[in-house]
């Protein structure tokens, strides 16, 4: 499912169900049944149903990068030398297979995108960027914002977005 999808029509069990994957992505089928009052059969069709859609994107594990230990996130606005529209397909597409950016988002305001980048130290952030720089990518200016410390990252979207307008 893209951004300019039309949106997929739910109803009260799709969300049930969505709300319990998002916070358990382990869960049996027969436990999530359970969960959202359905039958294990019926449910479990549903859930293909969603996945088939698009709408359930995968299910991952988060780690920890404290207990890993020697992560960087580095939050980077990026402003465009360009603004035409070939100019950014070109940048998006770039950044698809670049593993280090972790996220990025199309932005208004003063810069164009913000990405959280992971790296192993400022060292290696730094040449990163370089790279980027050099790489044709339309790249005029960035701002690097560092991630003293995680406050809240991760999280679901709650049942009260997640439910129908």
């Amino acid at each position: 499912m893209k951004s300019n999808d039309p949106p997929v029509r739910l109803d009260k069990w799709d969300f049930r169900i969505l709300s319990e994957i998002q916070a358990d992505g382990r869960i049996s089928k027969s436990e999530l049944a359970r969960r959202v009052h359905l039958s294990t059969s019926a449910c479990s069709e549903r859930l293909r149903s969603l996945e088939a859609s698009g709408l359930i994107e995968g299910f991952h594990a988060r780690l920890s990068p404290a207990l890993i230990g020697g992560v960087l996130f580095v939050m980077v606005e990026v402003v465009l030398d360009r603004h035409r529209l070939e100019d950014q397909r070109h940048f998006e597409a770039a950044i698809q297979d670049i593993p280090e950016i972790l996220d990025c988002w199309a932005i208004g305001g003063r810069v164009d995108y913000l990405m959280r980048v992971a790296s192993p130290s400022m060292a290696a952030y730094q040449k990163f960027m370089e790279g980027l720089l050099q790489a044709g990518l339309g790249i005029d200016q960035y701002y690097s914002l560092i991630v003293t410390k995680p406050v809240k990252s991760n999280s679901p979207i709650p049942p009260s977005v997640l439910q129908q307008p």
